[in-house]
């Protein structure tokens, strides 16, 4: 999935990501139903797609991303809530 605009990348990694918890949470006291196992497994590699798209773009999204060989960079792009993704 390719998305050009920083905000709809945003948006989009956090409706995967709910719908991740969301069903994890149903997976919880479901473990064994194989349609949602089915469904967790595709909002996970869906979210990973669009973290790492997001990455390629624009910034690490996740400080696990960071690469800190010379130095800790995380803090040099603007936070989301900041306002500089609307622009």
């Amino acid at each position: 999935m390719t998305l050009n605009n920083r905000n709809d990348l945003l948006l989009a990694i956090n409706q995967a990501s709910f719908m991740a918890d969301d069903i994890a949470l149903f997976l919880n006291t479901n473990p064994h139903c194989e349609e949602a196992l089915k469904a967790y497994r595709k909002y996970v590699a869906l979210r990973r797609e669009l973290i790492s798209d997001y990455e390629c773009k624009y910034s690490p999204i996740i400080r696990d991303n960071v690469d800190d060989k010379y130095e800790w960079s995380w803090i040099n792009e603007p936070w989301p809530w900041e306002g500089e993704c609307n622009k």
